[in-house]
């Protein structure tokens, strides 16, 4: 009998600390109607909802985007800042849930809006630069200064977003071989073979065109690396791709919104979930909801649930370690707002609770002991 108590404890104790998380939460520190400190830091409950905040930077400039390590003993942010702008790394102490910065760096184009990490390189995404920029990382954290720069010239369809090239996200494919960069304001994908080590660490080897005004903005990759489900933020479509040594192909496109409504909208973030079996996408302005597709066995999508975010300009989101949530940070409401998900039929359901954070853009969830 105590054998049996003694493992029923046991079980209880180990799905409460299964259930507790962190959550790392990248902001805007420009607001004018509340103050941020950069980058938060949360102990999260996943069972509960029940938050705490841990920590949070002072004086770092609009860390919008974050990016962990593999093998998560330093964190990376962009500190969107016009021609000022730059990226920082912190190393992390996971005992405390607190971060130390370990250095700064420069970015040759202005405005980064996301980046990439492995254990060689730093890869940033430039928006307002239209480039990429590369930095070699050393062991301890530290960052070289810039070791590539590529840069695109061009103007898209639509004047007042298209002026110029707006790179607005790189992604490596899952084998690590590739590093695709997404062309918001030229309607392009670009794709990179990756050198890790090599001085020249991005070499284009292709590039596909998206259709015109449609604006690429965010992808991922299913884990195969064999397909890409891309959203386009100007045109508010969902594109399923084909990757096959470099080379993409149109499978499928698909809409968020009815061709009949006019309304402002901008397409945001788009993850899929564990099983593959559904794709999440967010859309702003009047629209701000966050629109789920059914991933057929032909990677093909279809839409089957689109549901308010119950707050204003959702930007990303995380789909939970246990996969019965997802975090929506909604940039205007000042909230990171919680929805249950139904992991059998991929279903939303909002819980009404939300984590409050001064202008949130980035959600990642960081495992403890992983």
């Amino acid at each position: 009998m105590k054998i049996k108590v003694f493992f029923i404890l046991s079980m209880l104790f180990m799905i409460n600390i299964s259930a507790q998380n962190t959550v790392i939460v990248g902001t805007y520190t420009n607001s004018e109607k509340c103050d941020s400190g950069g980058i938060h830091i949360f102990d999260f409950d996943e069972d509960t909802y029940e938050y705490k905040l841990n920590y949070q930077t002072e004086n770092v400039i609009n860390p919008s985007f974050v990016s962990l390590s593999p093998d998560k003993k330093f964190l990376f942010s962009v500190n969107e800042n016009g021609d000022k702008s730059t990226i920082t790394s912190f190393s992390i102490d996971e005992p405390k849930g607190t971060l130390t910065k370990i250095d700064e760096r420069k970015t040759q184009g202005e405005d980064p809006c996301f980046l990439i990490s492995d254990e060689k390189n730093v890869i940033v995404a430039n928006y307002s630069g239209g480039s990429i920029n590369v930095y070699k990382r050393l062991d301890d954290g530290k960052l070289s200064e810039v070791s590539q720069t590529i840069k695109f010239e061009g103007k898209g369809f639509k004047k007042e977003r298209q002026d110029k090239s707006h790179i607005h996200q790189v992604q490596f494919s899952p084998d690590q071989k590739y590093v695709l960069a997404t062309d918001l304001g030229l309607d392009k994908i670009y794709v990179f073979k990756y050198h890790s080590d090599k001085e020249q660490t991005l070499e284009k080897v292709d590039e596909f065109e998206a259709k015109k005004g449609s604006g690429p903005r965010h992808l991922v990759f299913d884990k195969s690396g064999k397909l890409i489900y891309l959203v386009q933020e100007l045109s508010g479509d969902l594109s399923v791709l084909s990757f096959n040594d470099g080379k993409i192909e149109l499978v499928q496109e698909e809409t968020l919104i009815s061709r009949k409504v006019h309304f402002k909208f901008r397409a945001a973030d788009i993850h899929l979930s564990d099983d593959e079996q559904f794709a999440y996408v967010t859309n702003r302005d009047d629209a701000d909801d966050i629109t789920t597709f059914r991933v057929l066995k032909n990677g093909r999508v279809e839409k089957i649930q689109q549901i308010k975010t119950t707050g204003k300009n959702p930007r990303n989101f995380a789909i939970s370690p246990n996969n019965k949530l997802v975090l929506i940070a909604n940039q205007d409401t000042n909230k990171i707002n919680i929805f249950a998900r139904d992991k059998k039929t991929g279903i939303l359901t909002t819980t009404k609770k939300s984590i409050p954070v001064c202008s949130p853009v980035n959600v990642i969830f960081y495992e403890k002991g992983k």
